[in-house]
């Protein structure tokens, strides 16, 4: 939900002209925003007024502050007719400046301001797109206790997502056809979760503005102002640098270049193509699909069809995945302007679900066992799990419903880590083994791995 703002330009009486909202970028720096229009009203005659309405979300710096989000939602409605009212009883009729200081003191606002809020700063600025008040820092006074402080990481870095993200490179470099190493294991695993923490921080600072807009992700951190940017930045970009040189130095080069690449494909490509076309949800699940791969490039040191099948069991799985986690908040989506499958392209989002489905399956059946990376044995077992993904991806098709969606988005976070708990019991592993030939050299055999 957006910040209803309104503005005023007036002539002053020395001939000077204030440029407001909608002309110029206006940099206002105060501690009370209805304080400060007031000042501004009252430093003109009275005069012809023309209001300009801009929307914008609102971030603020203190959660304690902040009332309950549902009584603000319920009242929106009455709060922003109330002052359409008043602004229009203001145009029709001569009014002071002080009465149009105490309409324009409670701004319908997103999340609403406390009248005693004096302390907090702010920046107005106006882009092409919305305008939006952003604190320029936290409270110098105020102290964070180490807890909270771990729980803002925690909530910046997408906890969720990133544990998915770097078990999924864990189960690369397991899966790959070499014997386990723990220090190796141990260091693409947090590199990972480093290198994600840092890409999912700077996309939350880049999406500030629509995450207020949605009720999934209006509660985070940046959001609701309670670290400021500077911070969020600082912390980006050491988990980067610390992330990328884990995986480096730890492992090998090239997984270092994987975790750096997907950085620059997750912030720099999908995050602003999230708002100009559907292709992101392709650009988004190769993002995905990486993260595997960075695990058995750590273990063999090397990209091979593997790493390739990995790489696509994992682009695959994220379309019935996020098709029908985005299925029953299209709306949202709609209303902030991401460009999504499911908002303009409903058909297209089922029937890429099913489709890609069917494609995890063959690939587990055939591709799997015929690349020598499982035995047989791994396409039998899986049959029934991936049977049943099919199963609701083509109920998700049918029924279109939110029922049917939110079962396929369960079962994807099943899904995964059973697939891979497969993968990893009927992979085949590499060992050296000495030929009693003459020569006494030694071979590489694909052996099953007795479990």
């Amino acid at each position: 939900m957006n910040r209803l703002l309104f503005s005023c330009i007036a002539a002053p009486r020395y001939g000077l002209t204030i440029h407001c909202i909608g002309t110029q970028s206006l940099h206002l720096f105060s501690s009370n925003f209805s304080r400060q229009s007031s000042s501004i009203i009252r430093s003109s005659p009275i005069t012809s007024l023309v209001f300009c309405r801009k929307y914008a979300s609102v971030p603020r710096p203190k959660i304690s502050e902040v009332t309950n989000s549902d009584e603000w939602i319920a009242s929106s409605t009455s709060t922003l007719k109330q002052n359409e009212k008043n602004f229009i009883d203001l145009t029709s009729s001569t009014t002071s400046p002080a009465t149009t200081a105490s309409t324009a003191s409670q701004p319908f606002c997103d999340p609403p301001i406390k009248t005693d809020d004096v302390e907090a700063k702010h920046t107005f600025k106006e882009t092409e797109q919305e305008v939006a008040i952003l604190p320029t820092d936290l409270n110098k006074n105020a102290h964070v206790s180490i807890r909270q402080l771990c729980d803002y990481y925690t909530r910046l870095s997408k906890k969720n997502l990133t544990i998915l993200v770097a078990s999924t490179a864990a189960y690369g470099f397991v899966v790959a056809p070499l014997p386990v190493s723990i220090p190796l294991l141990a260091c693409v695993t947090l590199g990972t979760i480093l290198t994600s923490a840092s890409a999912n921080t700077i996309n939350q600072l880049m999406e500030i503005p629509y995450d207020a807009q949605m009720k999934r992700t209006r509660n985070r951190v940046l959001v609701l102002g309670q670290m400021s940017y500077r911070h969020a930045i600082g912390f980006a970009t050491v988990t980067l640098i610390s992330g990328v040189t884990l995986l480096t130095l730890g492992c090998n080069t090239l997984t270092g270049l994987l975790g750096l690449s997907n950085f620059l494909l997750y912030t720099c490509v999908y995050t602003p193509m999230k708002r100009k076309h559907i292709i992101n949800t392709w650009l988004g699940s190769i993002v995905g699909a990486i993260p595997p791969v960075m695990g058995w490039t750590a273990c063999t040191g090397s990209i091979d069809s593997g790493a390739l099948l990995l790489a696509f069991i994992l682009y695959a799985w994220q379309f019935p995945h996020f098709n029908s986690l985005s299925w029953n908040i299209r709306r949202e989506y709609d209303r902030a302007g991401y460009k999504m499958m499911c908002v303009s392209h409903e058909r297209l989002c089922l029937v890429t679900s099913l489709r890609y489905s069917i494609m995890i399956l063959l690939s587990c059946s055939l591709i799997a066992p015929a690349i020598d990376m499982t035995t047989w044995l791994f396409a039998l077992d899986t049959l029934p799990v991936n049977g049943y993904l099919i199963y609701l991806s083509y109920k998700f098709y049918r029924q279109r419903d939110a029922q049917s969606s939110r079962k396929l988005f369960r079962y994807s976070l099943i899904y995964l880590p059973l697939l891979f708990t497969l993968m990893v019991i009927h992979r085949q592993v590499k060992t050296q083994t000495h030929s009693t030939s003459e020569s006494s050299s030694s071979r590489n055999e694909l052996i099953p791995v007795p479990m």
